[in-house]
């Protein structure tokens, strides 16, 4: 029999009892949905995170107090340790201050909003040659400045139930600031929903005069970058007394942050893939059951000289076009899914949510799905191929 027949041969099959082989193929549908979607997602955001981190140059390089990313710093960096950086030979320019949070008033509304302080002419300098960190409408902050601010997109537009405007006035921990800038929208709500602020101002607002928990450091032009990564590094360990801190280059971040999504995409792909054994289990039962009804249809098969190795074909294909079509289904609602959750969260202010669509997934899931449905049918087909033809022929 050629391949053509044996295609043909089980794809009749599979027409003749359409609601079984769709109740068949639900579990494979759901599994495949939702690790569809769950990979686009991550992908998604995987690729964001790179290309925000490429925009910052390969020329910055952020230092931490902690050595790895979910553990609380043990110690905050001193203005001992960031004088010790800017001596690195082949620094240009270290932005240093504090990131944190903190409540705000308009008006008579109160709302939540991240908070950082630093040297305005150093944040200038660091981010004047960053793609999208730019000022939408106003300016930066000035070094003489004292009660002003720069807020970020989100908290113009989204924070308060009426828009912010430049010369509006925000209070934050009793003191009032005005407004001198408003951001362009990064696409992140870390960086949209900031309020940025003098760096004397805040450490007598926050009550934290010399105390740090973030540096970023430009490094001049010419420079070799990784070079001055290693004499931070000496210096900062030699300044602090340990070396419970992270220094790291755009794309070290960028690798870093993937690093934890990867693990999370693939710890709740595990879970989904609960789903799509329960559909190979369907599958495999289905099979069964497919052998038991048309058992006399495979002795006369093999009484008209079909090979054991047909027989296997045939029943190997059809699970395998079971796989398939679950495959394609979920595909299709998994990329569907995914897009709306990319539109939803990009009207709440998430824009680093976004889908990944290539041919590479969707190449990937449909040949995973159809191995999937070739793997669960395979010991029914055995079973069904090695069935004696005297035996079926005689009936049950």
């Amino acid at each position: 029999m050629k391949f053509i027949d044996i295609i043909a041969f089980a794809g009749k099959n599979l027409t003749k009892k359409k609601t079984q082989s769709i109740l068949t193929i639900i579990g494979i549908v759901i599994g495949i949905t939702a690790m569809v979607s769950l990979i686009s997602l991550g992908y998604g955001v995987q690729n964001y995170i790179q290309e925000e981190t490429s925009k910052l140059g390969a020329n910055k390089i952020q230092i931490l107090p902690i050595k790895h990313f979910g553990v609380p710093p043990m110690h905050y960096f001193k203005y001992k340790d960031v004088k010790a950086v800017m001596d690195v030979k082949g620094v240009d320019k270290v932005l240093y201050g504090w990131y944190g949070g903190m409540n705000v008033k308009f008006g008579r509304e109160e709302r939540f909003a991240n908070l950082f302080y630093a040297e305005p002419s150093a944040l200038k300098s660091v981010y004047e040659d960053v793609g999208g960190y730019g000022i939408e409408k106003g300016r930066w902050l000035s070094d003489g400045d004292k009660y002003k601010c720069v807020v970020g997109y989100g908290v113009a537009n989204n924070l308060f139930s009426k828009k912010l405007k430049v010369g509006d006035r925000i209070v934050i921990n009793g003191k009032r600031f005005r407004i001198v800038g408003i951001m362009n929208q990064v696409g992140n709500p870390q960086d949209d929903n900031i309020i940025i602020i003098p760096l004397k101002v805040g450490e007598e607002l926050l009550n934290k005069k010399g105390e740090y928990n973030y540096m970023m450091v430009k490094v001049k032009k010419g420079e070799d970058v990784k070079k001055v990564v290693e004499d931070i590094k000496n210096a900062l360990k030699k300044s602090i007394g340990n070396d419970d801190f992270s220094v790291l280059t755009s794309d070290q971040l960028a690798k870093s942050l993937g690093g934890i999504l990867d693990v999370l995409t693939l710890f709740v792909v595990g879970i989904a893939g609960i789903s799509l054994l329960v559909g190979a289990v369907g599958i495999s039962n289905t099979m069964y059951m497919s052998i038991l009804e048309r058992r006399k249809d495979i002795g006369i098969l093999k009484a008209l000289g079909a090979e054991t190795t047909t027989i296997l074909a045939i029943f190997m294909v059809e699970s395998g076009f079971l796989g398939l079509f679950g495959g394609i289904i979920g595909l299709v609602i998994g990329l569907i899914i995914a897009k709306i959750i990319e539109i939803a969260a990009k009207n709440m202010g998430y824009g680093m949510v976004k889908a990944w669509i290539s041919w590479e997934l969707i190449v990937g899931v449909l040949l995973f799905s159809f191995i999937v449905g070739i793997v669960s049918g395979f010991f029914p087909a055995r079973k069904g191929a090695k069935l004696d033809p005297i035996e079926t022929l005689r009936g049950p």
